[in-house]
């Protein structure tokens, strides 16, 4: 059975609390290759002032893919840092993809937030590391874990060798 993962807001919306603290752990849905075996953790801060809805805090996890260079698995913690003022009064109907499509009525989906931070704060590709070497183009030897013995060759040399000159 699934747990909910959406907070009542009313109270701060109505005025009646001034701070409401969120502790949650919530599940990141697979995206491109990337998955997330554990929850991630998130810590929130809500308030409501100057009739906006402010969120601050952070969600943490772990994401779990290949690295885009030499297909290693790669184990990437992602943190983010959150700081957010959404309209809680936006019109959502006329914008489904708006800032705050987080919210519904007076509830704020906790789960569809983390989601949306923890994938944009995912790098364009994941990497073991930063200096990693990759595959060898011509016999796909993982140059991070032994160098392999092929010719150091550029794009235009390994053309060049088996083709008919023009």
């Amino acid at each position: 059975m699934s747990r909910s993962h959406r907070v009542d807001i009313s109270g701060l919306l109505g005025g009646g609390r001034q701070v409401m603290l969120v502790d949650d752990e919530v599940p990141i849905e697979e995206f491109e290759g990337t998955r997330f075996a554990n929850a991630a953790k998130v810590h929130l801060q809500l308030r409501y002032v100057d009739r906006l809805l402010h969120i601050e805090g952070t969600v943490d996890a772990d994401a779990l893919g290949i690295c885009d260079s030499c297909m290693e698995n790669v184990d990437r913690d992602i943190h983010v840092d959150i700081d957010e003022r959404l309209d809680p009064h936006a019109d959502r109907e006329g914008d489904p993809f708006g800032e705050s499509n987080v919210l519904s009525g007076n509830r704020l989906d906790v789960a569809d937030l983390a989601q949306q931070l923890v994938l944009s704060a995912m790098p364009m590709g994941l990497r073991c590391s930063e200096n990693c070497k990759g595959l060898c183009g011509m016999c796909g030897a993982n140059k991070n874990v032994t160098p392999c013995s092929c010719a150091d060759t550029g794009p235009d040399e390994i053309h060049s060798h088996g083709g008919a000159e023009a």
